[in-house]
């Protein structure tokens, strides 16, 4: 079976169950945030260890879940979780006769800021789920017209961390990101116009970013894939590294900028 066919064949699985568990919000989008959440920071703390940072992995995703479980669900006592959580992490470590200990501590901070806490935001996107759709179909939107757009017009390379990306393309992908939000508002209500164009735009900007942040991240771990978890994907990381970047502004837009500008 080619990598084109199993990409397809997946996709075609994980897109209806995805869309599904938006729709019905609650504990079967929790799920779902909390699973992309513990094998994203899975793929992470592997990834890692190729340049010799390790840490107890399983302990790392418990305190993980803990966290992110309590910022969504607990939120008056989420500071003493939080506090609890980093240092039951950070003390072992500065015991422990590992070597890298700061490293390895500064990789479980660095993987809750980068991971765990832009998934708990998306679970709380959830209110009106027309978001989380937009979301999922603008990245779609970016990745696919950036490639087809630096297949065919591409000429001045954009990064050496992503050599296959071109101006081009992402000028392709912004533009035609921005498009497909506009027309996504024109048949979804509670979308505004100035929603879309604004949240289009991150999408258009901080996508790529995500995107070339994580290959950063498997250039200097020297690993061609977070993980092969997923047949002709890769892994789970691969698959959402630009949803992650992007969810923040996207929550700071819908609940503290939304008001001010419709």
């Amino acid at each position: 079976m080619s990598n084109t066919l199993k990409r397809i064949l997946i996709s075609i699985a994980a897109i209806p169950l995805i869309l599904y568990a938006a729709y019905s919000g609650g504990y079967p989008f929790f799920a779902f945030c909390l699973l992309i959440q513990t094998l994203s920071f899975y793929e992470l703390l592997k990834m890692f260890e190729y340049k010799g940072i390790t840490v107890p992995v399983y302990f790392t995703l418990f305190i993980s879940v803990l966290i992110f479980t309590g910022f969504i669900f607990f939120r008056e006592y989420f500071n003493v979780v939080l506090i609890v959580g980093l240092l039951s992490v950070l003390v072992p470590e500065l015991f422990s006769k590992t070597e890298n200990k700061l490293l390895n501590a500064g990789l479980v901070f660095f993987g809750i800021i980068y991971i765990t806490f832009p998934l708990a935001l998306f679970f709380k996107l959830d209110k009106n789920y027309a978001y989380v759709y937009l979301l999922f179909l603008l990245i779609w939107a970016n990745d696919s017209f950036a490639f087809f757009g630096g297949k065919y017009f591409g000429k001045h390379k954009f990064s050496k961390i992503s050599p296959n990306k071109t101006i081009e393309g992402l000028v392709s992908g912004f533009v035609f990101t921005i498009i497909t939000s506009v027309v996504f508002s024109y048949f979804v209500s509670g979308v505004t116009l100035t929603d879309s164009l604004v949240i289009g735009a991150f999408i258009g900007v901080f996508g790529p970013i995500g995107d070339l942040f994580e290959s950063f991240l498997k250039r200097f771990t020297g690993v061609k894939d977070s993980s092969n978890i997923i047949p002709g994907h890769g892994g789970i990381l691969d698959r959402f590294d630009s949803l992650i970047v992007c969810v923040p502004f996207v929550y700071i837009y819908l609940n503290y900028i939304k008001d001010l500008l419709n």
